[in-house]
Protein backbone atom coordinates (compact mmCIF):
# COMPACT_ATOMS: atom_id res chain seq x y z
CA UNK A 1 0.00 0.00 0.00
CA UNK A 2 2.61 2.48 1.20
CA UNK A 3 4.20 1.99 -2.53
CA UNK A 4 1.32 4.06 -3.67
CA UNK A 5 2.94 7.44 -2.27
CA UNK A 6 5.61 8.83 -4.56
CA UNK A 7 8.60 10.61 -3.41
CA UNK A 8 10.98 11.65 -6.29
CA UNK A 9 14.67 11.11 -6.02
CA UNK A 10 16.87 13.83 -4.80
CA UNK A 11 18.57 14.87 -7.58
CA UNK A 12 15.02 15.43 -9.36
CA UNK A 13 13.80 17.17 -6.13
CA UNK A 14 16.95 19.55 -6.42
CA UNK A 15 16.18 20.41 -10.26
CA UNK A 16 12.37 21.32 -9.06
CA UNK A 17 13.47 23.75 -6.70
CA UNK A 18 16.12 25.21 -8.47
CA UNK A 19 13.79 25.58 -11.17
CA UNK A 20 10.92 27.36 -9.82
CA UNK A 21 12.43 29.06 -6.46
CA UNK A 22 10.10 26.61 -4.28
CA UNK A 23 10.20 26.74 -1.10
CA UNK A 24 10.91 23.46 1.08
CA UNK A 25 9.23 21.46 3.79
CA UNK A 26 10.87 18.34 4.72
CA UNK A 27 8.89 15.20 6.59
CA UNK A 28 11.33 12.72 8.65
CA UNK A 29 10.69 10.12 11.22
CA UNK A 30 10.58 13.15 14.45
CA UNK A 31 7.84 14.93 12.82
CA UNK A 32 6.04 12.12 12.35
CA UNK A 33 6.26 11.35 16.16
CA UNK A 34 5.58 14.42 17.17
CA UNK A 35 2.50 14.77 14.93
CA UNK A 36 1.31 11.18 16.46
CA UNK A 37 1.79 12.65 20.15
CA UNK A 38 5.33 11.29 21.08
CA UNK A 39 7.75 14.10 22.58
CA UNK A 40 11.41 13.90 20.30
CA UNK A 41 15.31 14.78 21.77
CA UNK A 42 15.13 17.92 20.32
CA UNK A 43 11.29 19.47 21.13
CA UNK A 44 8.88 18.37 23.54
CA UNK A 45 5.25 17.28 21.92
CA UNK A 46 3.34 20.48 21.54
CA UNK A 47 -0.47 19.96 20.77
CA UNK A 48 -0.37 22.99 18.01
CA UNK A 49 2.94 22.36 16.87
CA UNK A 50 1.61 18.56 15.82
CA UNK A 51 -1.40 19.89 14.56
CA UNK A 52 0.19 22.66 11.96
CA UNK A 53 2.53 19.89 10.78
CA UNK A 54 -0.41 18.03 9.73
CA UNK A 55 -1.90 20.45 8.60
CA UNK A 56 1.11 20.85 6.54
CA UNK A 57 1.45 17.46 5.49
CA UNK A 58 -1.47 17.15 3.96
CA UNK A 59 -0.87 19.61 1.74
CA UNK A 60 -0.35 19.12 -2.08
CA UNK A 61 2.86 19.78 -3.35
CA UNK A 62 3.44 22.94 -5.93
CA UNK A 63 5.86 25.50 -6.99
CA UNK A 64 5.19 27.64 -4.41
CA UNK A 65 5.72 25.24 -1.69
CA UNK A 66 7.48 21.50 -2.00
CA UNK A 67 6.57 19.36 0.77
CA UNK A 68 8.92 16.14 1.23
CA UNK A 69 8.66 12.76 2.44
CA UNK A 70 11.50 10.18 3.31
CA UNK A 71 12.06 8.51 -0.05
CA UNK A 72 12.01 5.14 1.33
CA UNK A 73 8.32 4.00 0.44
CA UNK A 74 10.16 2.22 -2.51
CA UNK A 75 13.53 0.77 -3.27
CA UNK A 76 14.38 0.90 0.05
CA UNK A 77 17.58 -1.37 -0.73
CA UNK A 78 18.93 2.02 -1.80
CA UNK A 79 20.02 2.30 2.22
CA UNK A 80 22.48 0.45 4.28
CA UNK A 81 21.20 -1.91 7.09
CA UNK A 82 20.90 -0.06 9.79
CA UNK A 83 18.46 2.96 7.46
CA UNK A 84 16.77 -0.49 6.33
CA UNK A 85 16.42 -1.76 9.55
CA UNK A 86 15.27 1.79 10.88
CA UNK A 87 12.99 2.42 8.21
CA UNK A 88 11.38 -0.68 8.35
CA UNK A 89 10.00 -0.06 11.50
CA UNK A 90 8.92 2.87 11.15
CA UNK A 91 6.45 1.83 8.56
CA UNK A 92 5.56 -1.40 10.74
CA UNK A 93 4.37 1.29 13.73
CA UNK A 94 3.15 4.30 10.99
CA UNK A 95 1.68 2.28 8.10
CA UNK A 96 -1.79 3.28 8.60
CA UNK A 97 -1.14 7.06 9.65
CA UNK A 98 0.52 7.20 6.02
CA UNK A 99 -2.06 5.86 4.67
CA UNK A 100 -4.68 8.07 5.54
CA UNK A 101 -2.91 11.11 5.31
CA UNK A 102 -0.49 11.56 2.88
CA UNK A 103 -2.39 11.84 -0.56
CA UNK A 104 -0.71 14.16 -2.33
CA UNK A 105 -0.18 12.95 -5.85
CA UNK A 106 3.74 13.43 -5.33
CA UNK A 107 5.99 14.50 -3.03
CA UNK A 108 9.58 16.13 -2.79
CA UNK A 109 12.81 13.84 -0.89
CA UNK A 110 13.38 14.71 2.32
CA UNK A 111 16.63 13.52 1.80
CA UNK A 112 17.90 16.18 -0.22
CA UNK A 113 19.20 17.07 3.04
CA UNK A 114 20.65 14.05 4.26
CA UNK A 115 22.57 12.64 0.48
CA UNK A 116 25.53 10.59 1.80
CA UNK A 117 25.62 8.77 5.34
CA UNK A 118 22.90 6.57 4.48
CA UNK A 119 23.24 5.43 1.13
CA UNK A 120 24.80 1.84 0.26
CA UNK A 121 26.01 3.44 -2.86
CA UNK A 122 27.76 6.60 -2.22
CA UNK A 123 29.27 7.39 -5.66
CA UNK A 124 26.54 10.26 -6.22
CA UNK A 125 26.72 11.84 -3.51
CA UNK A 126 28.93 14.64 -5.12
CA UNK A 127 26.93 15.17 -7.60
CA UNK A 128 23.60 15.86 -5.01
CA UNK A 129 26.06 18.21 -3.04
CA UNK A 130 26.81 20.10 -6.04
CA UNK A 131 22.97 20.67 -7.28
CA UNK A 132 22.05 21.68 -3.61
CA UNK A 133 24.92 24.10 -3.44
CA UNK A 134 23.58 25.49 -6.84
CA UNK A 135 20.22 26.74 -4.46
CA UNK A 136 21.76 29.20 -2.98
CA UNK A 137 24.71 30.19 -5.70
CA UNK A 138 25.66 34.13 -5.87
CA UNK A 139 22.63 34.96 -3.46
CA UNK A 140 22.43 36.21 0.15
CA UNK A 141 21.31 33.92 2.80
CA UNK A 142 19.93 33.92 5.72
CA UNK A 143 20.38 31.23 8.45
CA UNK A 144 17.97 30.43 10.95
CA UNK A 145 19.32 27.67 13.35
CA UNK A 146 19.75 26.34 16.83
CA UNK A 147 23.31 27.65 18.89
CA UNK A 148 25.07 24.81 18.24
CA UNK A 149 24.31 23.60 14.75
CA UNK A 150 27.44 26.36 13.31
CA UNK A 151 26.44 24.93 9.86
CA UNK A 152 29.22 25.70 7.47
CA UNK A 153 32.02 26.66 10.01
CA UNK A 154 34.75 25.18 9.43
CA UNK A 155 33.66 23.71 5.73
CA UNK A 156 32.77 26.05 2.16
CA UNK A 157 29.77 24.66 2.33
CA UNK A 158 28.16 28.23 1.94
CA UNK A 159 30.88 29.59 0.05
CA UNK A 160 29.99 30.16 -2.71
CA UNK A 161 27.03 32.29 -1.12
CA UNK A 162 27.04 36.21 -2.22
CA UNK A 163 26.80 36.98 1.54
CA UNK A 164 25.52 35.13 5.12
CA UNK A 165 23.70 36.24 7.86
CA UNK A 166 22.58 34.00 10.64
CA UNK A 167 19.96 34.14 13.60
CA UNK A 168 20.26 31.80 16.43
CA UNK A 169 17.85 30.40 18.09
CA UNK A 170 17.32 27.68 20.96
CA UNK A 171 18.58 24.38 20.12
CA UNK A 172 15.40 22.51 22.08
CA UNK A 173 12.19 23.16 21.90
CA UNK A 174 12.44 26.35 19.60
CA UNK A 175 8.76 26.47 19.23
CA UNK A 176 8.34 28.21 22.63
CA UNK A 177 9.94 30.83 20.59
CA UNK A 178 8.07 30.53 17.25
CA UNK A 179 6.17 33.64 17.22
CA UNK A 180 9.64 36.05 17.87
CA UNK A 181 11.53 33.85 15.37
CA UNK A 182 8.58 34.46 12.59
CA UNK A 183 9.35 37.84 13.30
CA UNK A 184 12.73 39.15 13.64
CA UNK A 185 13.03 36.06 10.76
CA UNK A 186 10.71 38.27 8.61
CA UNK A 187 11.84 41.50 9.17
CA UNK A 188 15.27 40.26 7.82
CA UNK A 189 14.34 38.41 4.92
CA UNK A 190 13.57 40.73 2.09
CA UNK A 191 15.91 39.91 -0.72
CA UNK A 192 17.38 36.77 0.92
CA UNK A 193 17.11 32.89 0.71
CA UNK A 194 16.42 31.79 4.10
CA UNK A 195 17.71 28.55 5.07
CA UNK A 196 16.70 27.05 8.48
CA UNK A 197 18.08 24.27 10.73
CA UNK A 198 15.97 24.07 13.59
CA UNK A 199 13.94 20.73 13.55
CA UNK A 200 9.89 20.36 13.88
CA UNK A 201 10.00 24.68 13.77
CA UNK A 202 11.76 24.96 10.69
CA UNK A 203 8.91 23.28 8.69
CA UNK A 204 6.22 26.15 10.33
CA UNK A 205 8.96 28.43 9.50
CA UNK A 206 9.15 27.75 5.87
CA UNK A 207 5.46 27.50 5.46
CA UNK A 208 4.73 30.60 6.83
CA UNK A 209 7.31 32.49 5.15
CA UNK A 210 6.29 31.10 1.49
CA UNK A 211 2.45 32.78 2.39
CA UNK A 212 4.63 35.99 2.64
CA UNK A 213 6.29 35.67 -0.56
CA UNK A 214 9.53 34.61 0.47
CA UNK A 215 11.85 31.41 -0.74
CA UNK A 216 12.65 29.31 2.67
CA UNK A 217 14.22 26.02 2.73
CA UNK A 218 14.57 23.59 5.30
CA UNK A 219 17.82 21.92 5.04
CA UNK A 220 17.93 19.87 8.16
CA UNK A 221 21.07 17.81 8.95
CA UNK A 222 22.83 19.11 5.44
CA UNK A 223 26.25 20.17 7.41
CA UNK A 224 26.63 16.77 9.14
CA UNK A 225 26.11 15.02 6.02
CA UNK A 226 28.83 17.66 4.54
CA UNK A 227 30.85 17.11 6.95
CA UNK A 228 31.15 13.51 6.73
CA UNK A 229 31.03 13.41 2.97
CA UNK A 230 34.10 15.40 3.04
CA UNK A 231 36.31 13.75 5.07
CA UNK A 232 34.05 9.89 3.16
CA UNK A 233 33.20 8.84 6.67
CA UNK A 234 31.68 5.24 6.62
CA UNK A 235 29.54 5.89 9.30
CA UNK A 236 28.18 8.91 11.51
CA UNK A 237 30.98 11.02 13.52
CA UNK A 238 30.91 13.06 16.38
CA UNK A 239 31.66 16.54 15.45
CA UNK A 240 33.51 18.33 18.09
CA UNK A 241 32.80 21.74 17.41
CA UNK A 242 28.94 21.78 15.96
CA UNK A 243 26.39 19.95 16.26
CA UNK A 244 26.31 16.32 14.89
CA UNK A 245 22.96 14.55 13.83
CA UNK A 246 22.00 11.95 15.84
CA UNK A 247 24.51 12.73 18.30
CA UNK A 248 22.14 14.48 20.45
CA UNK A 249 23.93 15.00 23.80
CA UNK A 250 25.27 18.05 22.54
CA UNK A 251 27.55 17.88 25.26
CA UNK A 252 30.90 19.07 25.57
CA UNK A 253 31.12 20.75 22.24
CA UNK A 254 34.20 22.90 21.42
CA UNK A 255 34.66 26.75 21.20
CA UNK A 256 34.97 28.55 17.78
CA UNK A 257 37.66 31.02 17.17
CA UNK A 258 36.04 31.82 13.77
CA UNK A 259 35.71 35.40 13.90
CA UNK A 260 33.61 35.52 10.24
CA UNK A 261 31.03 33.53 12.13
CA UNK A 262 30.37 35.99 14.99
CA UNK A 263 30.08 38.86 12.37
CA UNK A 264 27.89 36.77 10.75
CA UNK A 265 25.15 36.73 13.64
CA UNK A 266 22.95 39.84 13.12
CA UNK A 267 20.36 38.62 16.40
CA UNK A 268 19.30 35.92 18.44
CA UNK A 269 16.00 34.73 19.91
CA UNK A 270 15.78 32.95 23.44
CA UNK A 271 19.93 32.56 23.57
CA UNK A 272 22.38 34.16 24.89
CA UNK A 273 25.38 33.73 22.61
CA UNK A 274 28.71 32.54 24.48
CA UNK A 275 31.55 34.79 23.95
CA UNK A 276 34.72 33.87 21.47
CA UNK A 277 36.96 31.43 23.80
CA UNK A 278 34.11 30.09 25.44
CA UNK A 279 31.93 26.93 25.59
CA UNK A 280 28.32 27.04 25.88
CA UNK A 281 27.88 24.08 27.28
CA UNK A 282 29.05 22.11 30.26
CA UNK A 283 32.13 20.00 30.10
CA UNK A 284 33.00 19.59 34.00
CA UNK A 285 31.68 15.92 34.38
CA UNK A 286 32.71 12.68 32.93
CA UNK A 287 30.99 10.36 30.56
CA UNK A 288 29.22 7.13 32.24
CA UNK A 289 28.80 4.08 29.95
CA UNK A 290 25.23 2.94 31.08
CA UNK A 291 25.00 -1.05 29.85
CA UNK A 292 21.86 -1.89 29.21
CA UNK A 293 21.68 -6.01 27.81
CA UNK A 294 18.26 -7.01 25.82
CA UNK A 295 17.01 -10.14 26.14
CA UNK A 296 13.12 -10.57 24.07
CA UNK A 297 11.39 -6.90 26.64
CA UNK A 298 9.90 -5.22 23.90
CA UNK A 299 6.98 -4.28 25.53
CA UNK A 300 9.39 -2.59 29.06
CA UNK A 301 12.45 -1.60 26.56
CA UNK A 302 11.32 1.54 25.94
CA UNK A 303 10.41 2.45 29.23
CA UNK A 304 13.79 1.75 30.13
CA UNK A 305 15.98 3.72 28.26
CA UNK A 306 13.12 6.94 27.86
CA UNK A 307 14.04 6.80 31.56
CA UNK A 308 17.98 6.86 31.05
CA UNK A 309 17.54 9.73 28.22
CA UNK A 310 15.74 11.54 30.54
CA UNK A 311 18.25 11.87 33.39
CA UNK A 312 19.46 15.25 34.69
CA UNK A 313 22.93 13.75 34.23
CA UNK A 314 23.38 13.97 30.00
CA UNK A 315 26.78 13.17 29.75
CA UNK A 316 26.26 9.57 28.94
CA UNK A 317 27.49 6.42 26.87
CA UNK A 318 24.28 4.18 26.58
CA UNK A 319 25.13 0.48 25.36
CA UNK A 320 22.23 -1.66 24.14
CA UNK A 321 23.67 -4.99 23.85
CA UNK A 322 20.78 -6.84 22.37
CA UNK A 323 21.43 -10.55 22.86
CA UNK A 324 19.81 -12.34 20.56
CA UNK A 325 15.88 -11.39 20.99
CA UNK A 326 13.08 -13.49 19.26
CA UNK A 327 10.30 -10.60 19.79
CA UNK A 328 10.88 -6.77 18.42
CA UNK A 329 13.35 -6.02 20.92
CA UNK A 330 15.87 -5.45 18.13
CA UNK A 331 14.15 -2.76 16.19
CA UNK A 332 13.07 -0.75 19.39
CA UNK A 333 16.71 -0.98 19.72
CA UNK A 334 17.74 0.61 16.52
CA UNK A 335 15.05 2.88 16.46
CA UNK A 336 16.18 4.49 20.25
CA UNK A 337 18.86 4.74 18.56
CA UNK A 338 18.05 6.79 15.59
CA UNK A 339 16.41 9.29 18.09
CA UNK A 340 19.23 10.06 20.63
CA UNK A 341 23.17 9.40 19.49
CA UNK A 342 24.12 8.78 23.06
CA UNK A 343 22.65 5.22 22.25
CA UNK A 344 25.08 2.60 20.36
CA UNK A 345 23.55 -0.29 19.17
CA UNK A 346 24.84 -4.24 19.48
CA UNK A 347 23.70 -7.19 17.84
CA UNK A 348 24.60 -10.81 19.14
CA UNK A 349 23.67 -14.46 18.99
CA UNK A 350 21.93 -15.58 22.26
CA UNK A 351 24.56 -16.17 24.72
CA UNK A 352 23.15 -14.83 28.28
CA UNK A 353 23.42 -11.55 30.20
CA UNK A 354 27.29 -12.28 31.50
CA UNK A 355 28.07 -12.72 27.42
CA UNK A 356 26.14 -9.24 26.78
CA UNK A 357 27.49 -7.18 29.55
CA UNK A 358 31.51 -8.37 29.05
CA UNK A 359 31.03 -7.27 25.20
CA UNK A 360 29.31 -3.81 26.61
CA UNK A 361 32.50 -3.69 28.75
CA UNK A 362 34.72 -4.26 26.54
CA UNK A 363 32.79 -1.10 24.00
CA UNK A 364 32.51 1.35 26.84
CA UNK A 365 33.98 4.86 26.30
CA UNK A 366 33.10 6.29 29.87
CA UNK A 367 35.53 6.62 33.23
CA UNK A 368 32.45 5.20 34.86
CA UNK A 369 30.32 1.99 34.39
CA UNK A 370 26.57 1.25 35.66
CA UNK A 371 24.14 -1.33 34.79
CA UNK A 372 20.65 -0.91 33.85
CA UNK A 373 18.57 -4.45 33.75
CA UNK A 374 16.15 -3.65 30.01
CA UNK A 375 12.77 -4.55 32.08
CA UNK A 376 13.94 -1.72 34.58
CA UNK A 377 14.11 1.86 34.67
CA UNK A 378 15.48 4.72 37.26
CA UNK A 379 14.25 7.97 38.22
CA UNK A 380 15.40 11.28 36.67
CA UNK A 381 17.86 12.02 39.74
CA UNK A 382 19.40 8.43 39.39
CA UNK A 383 22.74 8.76 38.13
CA UNK A 384 23.39 12.25 39.20
CA UNK A 385 23.14 11.36 43.18
CA UNK A 386 25.30 8.30 42.55
CA UNK A 387 28.07 10.73 40.99
CA UNK A 388 27.77 13.12 43.63
CA UNK A 389 27.87 10.89 46.49
CA UNK A 390 31.36 8.61 44.27
CA UNK A 391 33.22 12.39 43.38
CA UNK A 392 32.42 13.86 47.20
CA UNK A 393 33.61 11.21 48.78
CA UNK A 394 36.45 10.15 46.68
CA UNK A 395 35.10 6.76 46.67
CA UNK A 396 35.25 4.08 43.78
CA UNK A 397 31.70 2.58 44.07
CA UNK A 398 29.00 5.13 44.61
CA UNK A 399 25.71 2.10 45.58
CA UNK A 400 21.60 3.16 45.91
CA UNK A 401 18.88 1.42 47.14
CA UNK A 402 15.78 -0.26 44.79
CA UNK A 403 12.12 0.06 44.63
CA UNK A 404 10.10 -2.78 43.17
CA UNK A 405 7.60 -1.92 40.61
CA UNK A 406 4.34 -4.90 40.02
CA UNK A 407 4.13 -4.86 36.43
CA UNK A 408 1.04 -7.03 36.68
CA UNK A 409 -0.86 -4.31 39.35
CA UNK A 410 1.28 -1.28 37.58
CA UNK A 411 2.31 -0.08 41.57
CA UNK A 412 4.95 0.58 43.30
CA UNK A 413 5.92 -1.77 46.20
CA UNK A 414 7.75 1.07 48.92
CA UNK A 415 9.90 -0.43 51.53
CA UNK A 416 11.96 2.86 52.37
CA UNK A 417 10.22 5.41 53.96
CA UNK A 418 11.71 9.52 53.75
CA UNK A 419 13.41 8.69 57.51
CA UNK A 420 15.09 6.41 56.15
CA UNK A 421 17.17 8.29 54.21
CA UNK A 422 20.72 8.22 54.74
CA UNK A 423 24.27 8.68 52.86
CA UNK A 424 27.50 7.11 54.77
CA UNK A 425 31.07 5.99 53.24
CA UNK A 426 32.49 2.33 53.78
CA UNK A 427 35.88 0.86 53.94
CA UNK A 428 35.76 -2.32 51.93
CA UNK A 429 35.58 -4.74 55.07
CA UNK A 430 32.53 -2.99 56.55
CA UNK A 431 30.61 -2.99 53.01
CA UNK A 432 31.31 -7.10 52.64
CA UNK A 433 29.54 -6.81 56.02
CA UNK A 434 26.30 -5.89 54.79
CA UNK A 435 25.90 -8.69 52.83
CA UNK A 436 24.19 -10.03 56.17
CA UNK A 437 22.33 -7.26 56.79
CA UNK A 438 18.26 -7.87 56.07
CA UNK A 439 17.25 -4.35 56.63
CA UNK A 440 16.65 -2.40 53.59
CA UNK A 441 17.08 -5.37 51.79
CA UNK A 442 20.78 -4.68 52.11
CA UNK A 443 21.74 -8.13 51.07
CA UNK A 444 20.16 -7.65 47.84
CA UNK A 445 21.60 -4.47 47.10
CA UNK A 446 24.85 -6.07 48.01
CA UNK A 447 24.86 -8.55 44.90
CA UNK A 448 22.93 -6.80 42.22
CA UNK A 449 24.62 -5.61 39.22
CA UNK A 450 22.59 -2.41 39.00
CA UNK A 451 22.14 0.04 41.68
CA UNK A 452 25.93 1.10 41.01
CA UNK A 453 28.53 3.49 40.03
CA UNK A 454 32.14 1.93 39.11
CA UNK A 455 35.15 3.60 38.44
CA UNK A 456 35.88 1.33 34.79
CA UNK A 457 38.99 0.38 36.12
CA UNK A 458 37.59 -1.69 38.50
CA UNK A 459 36.98 -3.86 35.72
CA UNK A 460 40.36 -4.79 34.41
CA UNK A 461 40.62 -8.58 34.42
CA UNK A 462 37.17 -9.08 35.93
CA UNK A 463 34.52 -10.18 33.91
CA UNK A 464 31.04 -12.09 34.23
CA UNK A 465 31.29 -15.90 34.29
CA UNK A 466 29.51 -17.16 31.53
CA UNK A 467 26.62 -19.61 31.57
CA UNK A 468 25.95 -19.62 34.80
CA UNK A 469 22.98 -18.55 37.08
CA UNK A 470 23.38 -15.92 39.51
CA UNK A 471 26.29 -14.20 37.71
CA UNK A 472 26.09 -11.21 40.04
CA UNK A 473 26.78 -12.90 42.91
CA UNK A 474 29.96 -14.31 41.55
CA UNK A 475 31.32 -11.16 40.44
CA UNK A 476 30.44 -8.04 42.30
CA UNK A 477 32.39 -9.00 45.33
CA UNK A 478 35.38 -8.53 43.55
CA UNK A 479 34.97 -5.56 42.75
CA UNK A 480 34.04 -4.30 46.23
CA UNK A 481 37.81 -5.51 46.86
CA UNK A 482 39.81 -3.58 44.15
CA UNK A 483 37.89 -0.17 45.36
CA UNK A 484 39.22 1.82 48.33
CA UNK A 485 35.68 3.40 49.37
CA UNK A 486 32.41 2.99 48.74
CA UNK A 487 29.53 5.35 49.24
CA UNK A 488 26.24 4.45 50.22
CA UNK A 489 22.83 6.30 49.67
CA UNK A 490 19.79 4.56 51.03
CA UNK A 491 17.41 5.66 48.38
CA UNK A 492 15.13 3.92 45.88
CA UNK A 493 15.86 5.67 43.00
CA UNK A 494 16.09 2.78 40.86
CA UNK A 495 12.86 0.45 39.47
CA UNK A 496 13.15 -3.16 39.70
CA UNK A 497 10.56 -4.65 37.60
CA UNK A 498 8.32 -7.74 39.48
CA UNK A 499 7.36 -10.27 37.12
CA UNK A 500 5.27 -13.32 37.35
CA UNK A 501 8.12 -15.37 35.34
CA UNK A 502 8.72 -18.25 37.37
CA UNK A 503 12.36 -20.84 37.32
CA UNK A 504 12.04 -24.24 36.14
CA UNK A 505 12.85 -27.14 37.95
CA UNK A 506 15.97 -27.19 36.24
CA UNK A 507 16.42 -23.91 36.54
CA UNK A 508 15.89 -23.86 40.61
CA UNK A 509 18.47 -26.69 40.65
CA UNK A 510 21.10 -24.69 39.16
CA UNK A 511 20.02 -22.10 41.11
CA UNK A 512 20.33 -23.29 44.30
CA UNK A 513 23.53 -25.27 43.59
CA UNK A 514 25.06 -21.91 42.29
CA UNK A 515 24.22 -19.94 45.09
CA UNK A 516 26.01 -22.19 47.23
CA UNK A 517 28.74 -22.57 45.50
CA UNK A 518 28.89 -18.83 44.90
CA UNK A 519 28.67 -18.29 48.88
CA UNK A 520 32.12 -21.13 49.75
CA UNK A 521 34.32 -19.00 46.39
CA UNK A 522 34.04 -15.78 48.37
CA UNK A 523 34.42 -17.20 51.49
CA UNK A 524 37.53 -18.84 50.59
CA UNK A 525 38.89 -15.73 48.89
CA UNK A 526 38.22 -13.45 51.74
CA UNK A 527 39.63 -15.37 53.93
CA UNK A 528 43.12 -16.10 52.22
CA UNK A 529 42.93 -12.28 51.89
CA UNK A 530 42.87 -12.14 55.47
CA UNK A 531 39.35 -10.45 56.38
CA UNK A 532 36.90 -11.33 58.90
CA UNK A 533 34.77 -13.71 57.40
CA UNK A 534 32.46 -15.10 60.73
CA UNK A 535 29.65 -12.97 59.40
CA UNK A 536 29.73 -14.44 56.02
CA UNK A 537 29.92 -18.02 57.55
CA UNK A 538 26.88 -17.65 59.53
CA UNK A 539 25.21 -15.86 56.04
CA UNK A 540 26.56 -19.20 54.41
CA UNK A 541 24.88 -21.61 57.07
CA UNK A 542 21.30 -19.78 56.72
CA UNK A 543 21.64 -20.49 52.96
CA UNK A 544 22.44 -23.79 53.03
CA UNK A 545 19.63 -24.49 55.61
CA UNK A 546 16.88 -22.70 53.57
CA UNK A 547 18.58 -24.06 50.14
CA UNK A 548 17.97 -27.41 51.65
CA UNK A 549 14.40 -26.40 52.37
CA UNK A 550 14.11 -25.20 49.08
CA UNK A 551 15.36 -28.72 47.00
CA UNK A 552 13.41 -31.11 49.68
CA UNK A 553 10.09 -29.14 48.42
CA UNK A 554 11.09 -29.10 44.59
CA UNK A 555 11.61 -32.56 44.79
CA UNK A 556 15.28 -32.44 43.77
CA UNK A 557 16.18 -35.04 45.95
CA UNK A 558 20.14 -35.62 45.34
CA UNK A 559 20.80 -31.63 45.83
CA UNK A 560 18.65 -31.74 48.88
CA UNK A 561 21.12 -34.46 50.20
CA UNK A 562 24.22 -32.98 48.81
CA UNK A 563 23.19 -29.82 50.97
CA UNK A 564 22.22 -31.84 54.31
CA UNK A 565 25.87 -33.32 53.77
CA UNK A 566 27.46 -29.96 54.10
CA UNK A 567 25.09 -29.14 57.12
CA UNK A 568 26.08 -31.93 58.48
CA UNK A 569 29.96 -31.49 58.10
CA UNK A 570 29.40 -28.12 59.49
CA UNK A 571 27.77 -29.33 62.82
CA UNK A 572 30.17 -32.17 63.12
CA UNK A 573 33.04 -29.52 63.46
CA UNK A 574 31.40 -26.86 65.62
CA UNK A 575 30.62 -29.75 68.12
CA UNK A 576 34.23 -31.16 67.76
CA UNK A 577 35.81 -27.35 68.18
CA UNK A 578 33.39 -26.68 71.28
Amino acid sequence: MLEKIKVKPISETLQYILAHQSSVVRFGDGEIDLINGTSIPYQRYDRELAKRLKDILQLPSSEKLLVCLPDVFEHLERYNSNACLFWESHFKKYQTFYQVVCHSAWYGSTFLSRPYIDLQDKSQSAAYFTAIRRLWDNREILIVEGETSRSGVGNDLFANAKSVSRIICPSKNAFTHYETILGKVTAQAAGKLVLSMLGPTAKLLSYDLSQKGFQAIDLGHIDSEYEWFKVQATHKIKLDHKHTAEFNADEGILPVEDASYYAEIIDTVGVSLPKRGETNLKKDKPLISVIVPVYNVQNYLKRCVDSLLNQSYTQLDIILVNDGSTDGSGPICEDLARQDKRIRVFHQENAGVSAARNFALRQAQGDYVTFVDSDDFVEESYLDHLYTALHKNDADIAICNFTSFNEERQSFLFFLKSEDYFEKTYTVQEWLGQETMARYNMYLVFAFSPLKLFKRELFEGIYFPLHRVREDDATIYKLYLKAKRIAYINEGTYYYSQRSDSLSHTVMQADIATMISNAEERISLLALLGYDISQHVVSYLQRLYKCQKDALNAGQIELYAQLSTKINLYEHYRQKEN
